[in-house]
């Protein structure tokens, strides 16, 4: 019994939790962002029949800090505060019960520009759910200076703290771009980041580096939570903007991974050998946000890496 114990305890810790990422709703004239209505209640009727527990991203976080059993855990969250969302997805959300948690696009609703939710709007919607910062004026972090960002955070703060009465303890990034720079800017602010790199989460994953997948157009939400979260510290090295080598050491047991780099495509079977991997693609950058995935079966971790300026 002793030794069923000690077998069966992992399959909770390394239990995963999934992250979903939503921007507008049916909001047709820009499909690259947008999930219609009926896309989304087929979500929730599928949660709701098998047995998935949504929850917001600050109760995960402190599940995660807990180090609380996330099995069957799902989060939505929204980011831009888009008025589609308040018109077409709220209205959803409520009929189904689902919380839910909105990163805010300060400056687009302080300026009431039109297609963007009003503050009186953010805070019906955060009787529902909880709210976070999107930056202030949604700019690529990466090409900002260390005292730009930090300008842009302060003044997402202010404005929110003014029309809002606190300062909430999460961020998401504007177009999921960061970089180590960018993170530990964002960090000395918020103890709880999103990024949009597709994976899982569990109470191994820093709450300063929530993976979430998007949501958009159709999808088999089936397949998305059957994504686990692939155990490997990854180290990409880079000489400018060419990726020279990929290498990871695998805690789990597998013979061996995918890589994927954007606008390069998939290289499939890198054998890893004694729990370590490496390729040497010497790849140059084609765009200025690339995604580099580790993938084995479901399996999968996600690193996002900038295009330097020249």
């Amino acid at each position: 019994m002793k030794k069923l114990i000690l077998f069966l305890l992992p399959l909770w810790l390394l239990a995963e939790a999934h992250i979903f990422v939503l921007h507008r709703i049916d909001d047709f004239r820009h499909p690259y962002t947008n999930t219609s209505s009926k896309e989304l209640e087929k979500y929730f009727k599928y949660i709701k029949s098998h047995n998935y527990k949504a929850i917001t991203l600050s109760k995960l976080a402190e599940m995660i800090k807990n180090r609380q059993n996330v099995d069957n855990i799902v989060v939505f969250t929204i980011d831009d505060t888009y008025k589609s969302f308040y018109k077409n997805g709220l209205p959803v959300f409520k009929k189904y019960g689902i919380p839910f948690t909105l990163f805010v696009y300060v400056k687009a609703t302080n300026e009431k520009w039109g297609d963007f939710m009003t503050w009186q709007q953010v805070k019906d919607a955060a009787k529902y759910g909880e709210l976070g910062i999107h930056s202030y004026a949604h700019p690529h972090l990466p090409n900002l200076s260390n005292q730009a960002i930090i300008n842009d955070t302060k003044k997402a703060i202010e404005i929110f703290k003014k029309h809002m009465g606190y300062v909430p303890d999460m961020y998401a990034y504007p177009y999921g771009e960061y970089d180590q720079r960018v993170k530990k800017i964002i960090n000395s602010f918020f103890p709880i980041i999103a990024n949009q790199n597709p994976g899982a989460v569990d109470i191994a994953t820093p709450i300063n580096d929530l993976d979430r997948i998007a949501l958009t157009g159709k999808v088999d939400i089936a397949k998305k939570l059957k994504i686990k979260r692939l155990h490997a510290d990854i180290k990409i090295q880079r000489e400018g903007n060419k990726i020279t080598l990929i290498k990871g050491k695998v805690f789990d047991k597998i013979p061996y991974v995918n890589i994927y780099i954007t606008k390069m495509g998939w290289v499939y079977k890198i054998p890893v050998k004694n729990g370590s991997f490496s390729y040497a693609p010497n790849f140059e950058l084609k765009k200025y946000r690339n995604r580099v995935i580790i993938r084995y079966n479901y399996k999968i971790i996600s690193k996002m890496v900038i295009k330097y300026k020249k």
